[in-house]
């Protein structure tokens, strides 16, 4: 089966193949020359942005379409974003890579999607081609941006305090894109003291940590695990310790602009989201 026909199939039925509910957009936009297989608004009004392919999932597909996640999610900074993946195969190391990071895939063997193709009566999708035309709009985002979102979304997560660094990094720079250790270390208090506040468990419960461990945690002690966990493990590529400050790696100053430090907190936010979302009780 060609890659077309499996796009045509799942756009016009899928809830055969993704879930019941989903309107197939009446119009595509086309960024930088990239866009998404399928796009769909789902019954939350949410959109769904799908990318299809024949045999294994790749590492290029893959890239290509978190690129296109990225420009879209600034373009439309108000929608909430889905992001899927379909593929007849996929390996072990991507499977756990969209999951751990709160994102959806499918997986249908070729024999099992071809017999939900034939419970699909297929229309090409292009008898709707007037109502389907692509809007072609250019790239939102500096190329050297893409690299480092996804060097971002890449990250591994085993506690939320990597992205809440990246977070109030990108809040709290001054002009010199440095942050006090202690203004760093006063943002992480607050942000697990109104966890706290707010009834909600404050980490991830498998790292079994004593209830309220991190909400009643000092000042002092926050800017010594900041140092010595997020700072240390995101490496000076992203950030340098320099003592009582924090500042942004040379790299990343390099290209500071408004539109850079906003999407370095709408990445980390998302991240963080998720994270909370698929780990913690109650998000």
């Amino acid at each position: 089966m060609l890659e077309q026909q499996m796009e045509e199939a799942v756009a016009n039925c899928p809830d055969l193949f993704i879930e019941p509910g989903l309107t197939l957009l009446r119009r595509q936009v086309v960024i930088n020359g990239r866009r998404p297989d399928v796009l769909f608004s789902d019954a939350l009004s949410r959109h769904l942005l799908v990318e299809i392919q024949r045999g294994r999932l790749d590492e290029n597909h893959l890239q290509r379409h978190f690129y296109y996640y990225f420009d879209y999610r600034a373009k439309y900074p108000s929608t909430h974003l889905r992001l899927m993946f379909i593929a007849n195969r996929l390996v072990p190391q991507h499977k756990q890579f969209l999951d751990e990071h709160g994102y959806e895939f499918r997986e249908y063997p070729e024999q099992e999607f071809e017999r939900r193709v034939m419970n699909c009566q297929v229309q090409s999708i292009q008898d709707s081609a007037e109502d389907l035309e692509p809007v072609t709009t250019p790239g939102v985002l500096a190329p050297s941006t893409y690299e480092l979102l996804y060097e971002i979304e890449r990250q591994p997560m085993t506690m939320s305090y990597k992205m809440l660094l990246l977070m109030f990094m990108a809040e709290l720079a001054d002009s010199d894109l440095k942050v006090p250790l202690r203004s760093l270390a006063e943002a992480f208090q607050q942000f697990f003291l109104q966890r706290a506040l707010q009834g909600k468990t404050e980490e991830n419960p498998n790292r079994r940590l004593r209830p309220g461990a991190l909400s009643s945690r000092s000042v002092a002690e926050w800017e010594r695990v900041i140092r010595t966990q997020p700072v240390h493990f995101l490496g000076e590529s992203f950030v340098q310790d320099e003592g009582i400050t924090i500042r942004w790696a040379e790299r990343i100053r390099r290209n500071w602009t408004s539109e850079l430090k906003r999407e370095i907190h709408a990445a980390a936010f998302d991240r963080l989201r998720r994270y909370f979302n698929r780990n913690v009780p109650g998000g």
